[in-house]
């Protein structure tokens, strides 16, 4: 087990942990369709998207700024170590009790949206999923700030199995889907009090409001940003569920989730690598994400081809025959892979350049909402993914321009441009390819 420990890192540690949770949440889906029919699983959904769409945004703005503070607050004394931790618990704490807040004042809209004036279902255990839930999503990050990548591997094993056996056990043995979503609230109380223990170890509880200020002012054009562009899939959920009811929705949301692997090591990489930017000098830094990236080339393609050729055989054997389109939405969603391997945005937030993310997400978000609305009524359901796919793809070629022109690192520096090109290339003919043969 010694020779296995140099690999054992921080990112590849958070990678692992990201991992985890996805084939968690994907054999949750699996036991879910035979314990449940399609509008239970649609309220399941629901549920969750409700919670990711809500907090998904400041959760990610709070902790990328707060990953390129960490090495900074472990420069100083160690009681100003622990006065970081503390004070970056407060902040997350903070939005989540906003988020319920907002919910709960709020209620009616939000029913009107999306259960056409129908009460929201499990409402009380929405609010406790998030108040609870939210705050606990910091463990790995203080892990990653102490540099224990074995600590982060332990915790995800542990916190993913107890949230695997809280939603599938009472599936299993036919209790209702109540008592499954009141299991995973429990797991998320008891993260939460994981939390407090690891705080109390590491932190003193001072209050700081200069941190706070410092933390705020770099996590709000993140927040914002993150609110704009990384609304996407959020946005798609709300377009569907407008425009289809509970099942179709429940089809398009086991279609939309694009690359399982490539979303969490990617952005697990991302946020891995924004510290180093504030260890290693501006050139190694940016020298280790070309390197590092060209890995996760060499991984994420082949699965997006092998997925790509399978999806449509897979998804009606592993899930049922209802959710056979959700492969043709799938195919659409794997594309992003094309844009998720370019990382222009790691460098910025290493570089604390955080306001630039807010015009360009605006512009994301323009084009994702007009392209959206446009494209459902021209191609039908699928049409949300192929707008998603144009609005990521002009996301990213402005990060790119910009680092380029205002910051003068050309993208040959962070990335192995033939090698990304000849991958591209290849998905995206294989998806002609399959999508012409398969539906024609």
């Amino acid at each position: 087990m010694k020779h296995l420990q140099k690999y054992i890192t921080n990112i590849s540690a958070l990678q692992f942990v990201q991992l985890l949770r996805f084939s968690t949440l994907f054999l949750i889906g699996v036991v879910f369709v035979r314990a449940f029919n399609t509008q239970q699983i649609g309220y399941y959904e629901k549920l969750i998207f409700i919670a990711g769409a809500l907090s998904f945004f400041w959760l990610r703005g709070v902790l990328q700024s707060f990953l390129s503070l960490t090495k900074e607050g472990n420069k100083e004394s160690s009681n100003q170590k622990s006065i970081v931790y503390f004070n970056g618990f407060i902040v997350l704490t903070a939005f989540s009790m906003l988020t319920v807040l907002f919910l709960v004042v709020f209620k009616e809209l939000l029913s009107t949206l999306l259960n056409n004036q129908q009460p929201v279902m499990y409402f009380k255990w929405l609010l406790l999923y998030i108040l609870f839930g939210s705050p606990a999503n910091f463990i790995e990050y203080i892990y990653l700030g102490l540099n224990k990548p074995k600590k982060i591997i332990s915790y995800g094993i542990i916190s993913q199995a107890g949230q695997f056996t809280a939603l599938i056990v009472p599936a299993v043995l036919g209790f209702s889907l109540e008592i499954s979503i009141i299991g995973i609230v429990c797991v998320n109380i008891f993260r939460f009090i994981w939390l407090i223990i690891i705080l109390c170890k590491h932190t003193k509880c001072k209050y700081s409001s200069s941190f706070i200020s410092k933390h705020i002012k770099l996590a709000y054009p993140l927040i914002i940003s993150a609110l704009l562009s990384g609304s996407a899939q959020y946005i798609d959920g709300f377009i569907v569920t407008h425009f289809y009811d509970s099942t179709m929705f429940a089809i398009f949301r086991f279609g939309a989730r694009e690359l399982p692997i490539a979303l969490i090591l990617a952005n697990a990489f991302s946020n891995a690598m924004i510290p180093e930017f504030s260890i290693l000098s501006f050139k190694d830094a940016v020298a280790k994400l070309k390197r590092n990236s060209t890995r996760l080339m060499h991984l994420l393609y082949p699965l997006t081809i092998i997925l790509l050729i399978s999806s449509n055989w897979l998804y009606p054997k592993i899930f049922s025959e209802e959710f056979a389109f959700s492969a043709k939405i799938f195919n659409v969603y794997l594309l992003l892979i094309v844009f998720r391997l370019l990382f222009p945005q790691t460098i910025l937030i290493g570089m604390r350049k955080t306001k630039v993310f807010l015009w360009v997400s605006s512009i994301e978000i323009v084009v994702n909402v007009s392209l959206s609305l446009l494209f459902i009524q021209l191609f039908g359901i699928i049409g949300v993914a192929y707008a998603t796919l144009i609005a990521f793809f002009i996301e990213k070629a402005i990060l790119i321009l910009l680092v380029s022109s205002r910051y003068s690192v050309n993208i040959k520096e962070y990335l192995s441009i033939k090698l990304y090109a000849f991958y591209s290339i290849l998905v995206v003919a294989i998806y002609l390819l399959v999508d012409f043969f398969y539906y024609t």
